[in-house]
This record gives C-alpha cells, structure tokens and sequence, in this order.
C-alpha cells in the first residue's frame, strides 16, 4: 500500500513537470499562457483551487527570469493601474472562492478565450480598444476575478497590452511579464493564507519549476526569431485552441 502510495505521488511529480514544459514554452513566446496550458491538467489530480494555486506559485519563478531578461524594456507606469485593480478584485474572489459552486463553469471559460481569440484576430482592426483607465480597469477587473478561481488571468490583460504595446514585441513582453509577475507574487500569498494550498500541494511546485524552465528557455530561442505580425497571430491562435480545448474537456 505504501510502495503504491510513493508510485502514484511521482507520477504526479512526473505530469506536473511535463505540463509545466509545455506552460513555460507558451509563456515565453506569447507573454501568457502558462496558466491557460497547465490548468488543463492540473485538475485532473488536483482540486481546482489548489490547481490554481499550485499553477500561481511556479509562474511566479518562471516570470522572474522573463522578467530579468526584458528588464530594459518594462513600462513601469503603465502596468501600476491595472495591477492595483487586479489585486483588489482577486483577493476578493480568491476569499470567496471557497464557498462558489465551480462545477459546470470551466465550459464558460472556453467559450470567454474563444471569443476573444475572435476578436482578436478578426475584429481588433473595425472595433478599436484604446489603451487607457476604463480599459486598464475593465480588463483588469475581468483578469483579477478569472485568475482568483483559475489562475488564468491572462487573455483580458493580453488585450489591453497589445492595444498598448502591441507594435513593440519587446516592450510588451517585458511589461506584462511584470504585470504578472507582481500579481501572481500577491495572489499566492492571499492563497497559502487562505488555506488553499496544502503541504503536499507545495511539494509539486520543485517539479513544476523545473519544467517551466525547460520550455521557457526553448520559447526563448523561437521568439527571437519572430517578427511583430506573426508573434500577434501566435497570441490569436493560442486562444483559439485554448478555448475549443478548454470547452471540450470540460464536456468530459
């Protein structure tokens, strides 16, 4: 019993670090996307929050380093607002998280990347997102309220950066690696306060570490590589297979 107990904890071990590849990988090419790739599995052996949680927690390490490596290029100013409103509206959710029904809700959340992959791609031209407060604000307040329950805080504020820094792949990269750095350092400590993540939770964060950084230095040698236009596409389609994906499993 206990040689099937240690067996099926490295096989944990084991999926979270080859998620946590596949995470860093879209991270590093796509400014986002960590959580959105992992939280696919994560819940397949984990409780949703401690998912969350797990997948909040090794972000922070892997957006250390993108942070260091586009350090010369972060718009400081333009990241304060919208973090302020993202942390206050994440708290919250994350406080309330504990006592919310998620069962069904993870179809919805397909259904949200797929629509804005669309827009992205195929309206962002005829219906224009200016980059100022209410947009900083509304799109932080959509972030901060899916990443308390999911951790997957990404696609609203990719919306309004690249309305912002759209044209500068550098300087989008190096401050929404910020944006996100700074609010996920703070949602894991609203989280392990909260009691949400567990002690054996903790230990899959070495694994997950490990992984991130493999795939994050791959997506590092490919987004060097890629010019303004694609790299906005590779942002659409990521979405879009995000969300179909996300739809589908949660069917199952």
């Amino acid at each position: 019993m206990r040689e099937e107990l240690m067996d099926s904890e490295w096989l944990l071990f084991l999926y979270t670090f080859l998620a946590c590849i596949g995470g860093g990988f879209v991270q590093s090419t796509t400014g986002f996307g960590f959580g959105i790739f992992v939280m696919v599995f994560f819940p397949l052996y984990l409780p949703v929050l401690q998912a969350a949680g797990l997948s909040s927690l090794i972000l922070i390490f892997l957006l250390s380093t993108l942070v260091w490596r586009y350090r010369k290029y972060i718009q400081w100013k333009q990241a304060i607002f919208p973090a302020a409103v993202y942390l206050i509206v994440s708290t919250i959710t994350i406080r309330l998280a504990s006592s919310i029904n998620l069962s069904g809700i993870n179809f919805w959340l397909g259904m949200f990347l797929l629509l804005i992959a669309i827009y992205m791609a195929f309206m962002n031209q005829k219906i224009t997102v200016k980059a100022n407060w209410g947009t900083a604000a509304v799109c932080a307040s959509l972030s901060g309220t899916v990443d308390g329950l999911f951790s997957i805080g990404g696609p609203p504020m990719t919306v309004y950066f690249l309305a912002l820094l759209g044209n500068e792949k550098l300087k989008y990269l190096g401050t929404i690696q910020f944006f996100f750095f700074i609010t996920n350092l703070m949602n894991s400590f609203n989280r392990i306060f909260s009691g949400i993540l567990k002690p054996f939770t903790l230990l899959l964060v070495l694994p997950g570490i490990l992984g991130q950084y493999i795939g994050s230095r791959l997506g590092n040698r490919i987004v060097d590589r890629i010019d303004s236009r694609h790299f906005q596409i590779l942002v659409y389609s990521f979405l879009a297979v995000s969300g179909i994906f996300t739809c589908i499993s949660s069917l199952f």
